[in-house]
């Protein structure tokens, strides 16, 4: 389960202010500023939910396509011509 990010910034607000009224305990004021850290960790490290690196299969299949099916089209489509004694379409088949 996430937790959203406005929850994580009013506690490290909430860590900031009590590192701020400890001012004077500098081991306090580190426990506070390395609870903040943690807390900016946490929002680093989610995921966006619409990552532009991560594409879908039906985004997949959108821009490529069906391309088995394309290539199959394709070698049934080349017919070797048997004309006068030729082997194909080309000037060079003999």
């Amino acid at each position: 389960m996430a937790v959203a990010t406005d929850t994580i910034i009013q506690k490290m607000m909430k860590e900031l202010t009590q590192a701020q009224q400890k001012s004077d305990d500098n081991a306090v004021v580190q426990k506070h500023i390395a609870n903040v850290q943690l807390l900016c960790e946490l929002i680093l490290e989610e995921k966006p939910k619409s990552n532009s690196s991560e594409i879908s299969t039906e985004e997949m299949k959108a821009m490529i396509g069906h391309s088995n099916n394309g290539r199959k089209e394709s070698t049934t489509r080349r017919e070797i011509e048997e004309d006068d004694d030729a082997n194909g379409s080309s000037i060079f088949d003999f």
